[in-house]
């Protein structure tokens, strides 16, 4: 990794966070305090997001690096999705939790797939 690539990847960690921040604090505002509805909105949006980088353009290192490792690897969050979890199960909300963890991997999983073959589709 280059300096510039480091450098740059750290802007958008940072540029990452602070959009999840905005965006996660707008939706759980929107949605209500009973679920984790920002942090699930965030992960499912950066999963669509990485498979679109990942389908329009596989071999772009620089690119996957710099918008999906900082980008959206700082727009994402696994370890909130974990704490949010716990919080859920310890106030005997495990329905919720349950569907927080399942939930979420397959929204992300559905949304990552999603994402890749739109991005393969535009790539052409």
């Amino acid at each position: 990794m280059s300096h510039v690539e480091l450098a740059l990847t750290l802007v958008g960690a940072g540029a990452g966070s602070v959009l999840r921040y905005l965006l996660g604090g707008w939706v759980g505002h929107r949605m209500g305090p009973e679920f984790p509805w920002g942090t699930l909105a965030v992960n499912v949006l950066g999963c669509l997001g990485l498979g679109l980088l990942q389908g329009a353009a596989p071999h772009e290192r620089t690119l996957l690096l710099v918008l999906g490792s900082g980008l959206l690897g700082g727009f994402t969050t696994f370890s909130t999705l974990m704490l949010e979890t716990i919080n859920l199960a310890a106030s005997g909300e495990r329905d919720r939790a349950f569907f927080n963890v399942v939930g979420s991997l397959a929204l992300g999983l559905f949304a990552f797939s999603l994402g890749a073959s739109a991005g393969a589709g535009v790539a052409g």
